[in-house]
């Protein structure tokens, strides 16, 4: 009798443990002359055949230094079929990596370098490469370039008289348009606010690549924590990561039009009723991390595709790869953290 109640309880404590597992991701060791910490990996895309990566800010790779626009400003890329080589078993790291020169940087307006706090994303279409700007978070405007990728001199060469102005929706610490991406059937690019866990959601922009019109915005589906990098299909169909650093709990779940949101995320969020059941105050000491899904830019609720390990890794980079998604982090300088480029299956 004992033992069938053993058994019975052994493997409902299975299927639920099943349920809501996280999904083992594969580590990429990178070349050992761009994995360090200070790297801090902001975005990543794919172009013809590689990996693009992109630092948060160039040359300046230590706390001690404040963040501008001055210096050398580099971005990194990898070949793609090199990475499958380490999925798959035949390399064990990455060996080879080609860099580009940041260029014309010093020539975009002053006040862009007064309010500078990084890069936070990438995107590149037709040989044009497009990069966000975070602020201070204090400032209403964030900002998107564009420039032209040059792969003979190795250059990606910025264009400063061409710029976008994208206007923060709510001014939250620490928060920028850290997701844009390419969507090839309505042939815009599409930038997204790292914060939209308001009641109404929250706010991004469709941007037409000419950089002549104003960025229309666009109303997001209201998703908790943050939303650090986006990617699109073919058919516009949205992948990104959800990320909760629970260093930001005040300013995400504690702030004054969020007070406390523990019984509407174990509904919105059912990965996380289990924990939040035992423990109310479990995301105060706990990070959380996922990929979701919105069928279109038009959708209205994103759906969880899967979880993974969010300890001690800020992940702000995605770009999809075979049957999931390659990831990375954005290591925050910290000696408990690493920079880590990871293979991500969807299950």
């Amino acid at each position: 009798m004992y033992r069938k109640i053993f058994l019975l309880f052994a493997a409902a404590l299975f299927l639920c443990t099943a349920s809501y597992s996280q999904t083992q991701y594969k580590n990429i060791p990178l070349p050992v002359a761009i994995s360090g910490v200070g790297e801090e990996y902001s975005g990543m895309c794919t172009y013809a055949g590689r990996v693009y990566l992109l630092p948060q800010y160039g040359d300046h790779k230590t706390l001690i230094k404040k963040a501008n626009l001055k210096g050398e400003f580099l971005i990194y890329s990898l070949l793609a079929d090199s990475i499958g080589r380490v999925v798959d078993g035949k390399d064990t790291a990455l060996s080879a990596y080609k860099s580009l020169k940041v260029v014309n940087l010093d020539k975009l307006p002053d006040s862009i370098g007064d309010d500078y706090e990084g890069f936070e994303a990438i995107s590149i279409v037709n040989n044009t490469v497009f990069l966000s700007i975070e602020t201070d978070d204090k400032a209403q405007n964030c900002y998107l370039l564009k420039a032209k990728l040059d792969l003979a001199n190795n250059q990606v060469v910025v264009d400063p008289e061409h710029i976008i102005s994208l206007k923060r929706p709510e001014l939250i610490y620490n928060a920028g348009f850290e997701a844009v991406t390419w969507l090839p059937k309505e042939k815009k690019l599409l930038a997204y606010y790292e914060y939209n866990g308001m009641p109404d959601g929250g706010q991004g922009y469709l941007i037409d690549t000419s950089f002549t019109k104003q960025a229309e915005a666009i109303k997001t589906p209201r998703l908790y924590f943050r939303i650090t990098d986006v990617t699109a299909t073919g058919t516009d169909q949205l992948f990104g990561v959800n990320y909760f650093y629970n260093g930001d709990y005040k300013y995400y779940l504690d702030n004054d039009k969020l007070n406390h949101q523990e019984s509407n995320i174990k509904k919105a969020i059912p990965s996380l009723k289990d924990s939040l059941d035992k423990d109310a105050a479990y995301l105060t000491r706990h990070t959380f991390a996922r990929i979701v899904t919105l069928k279109s830019p038009q959708g209205t609720q994103w759906e969880e595709v899967t979880t993974f390990n969010g300890y001690k890794n800020n992940w702000e980079g995605l770009t999809l790869y075979r049957k999931g998604a390659l990831i990375v982090t954005d290591a925050n300088n910290s000696k408990k953290q690493v920079a880590i480029l990871a293979y991500l299956p969807f299950n």
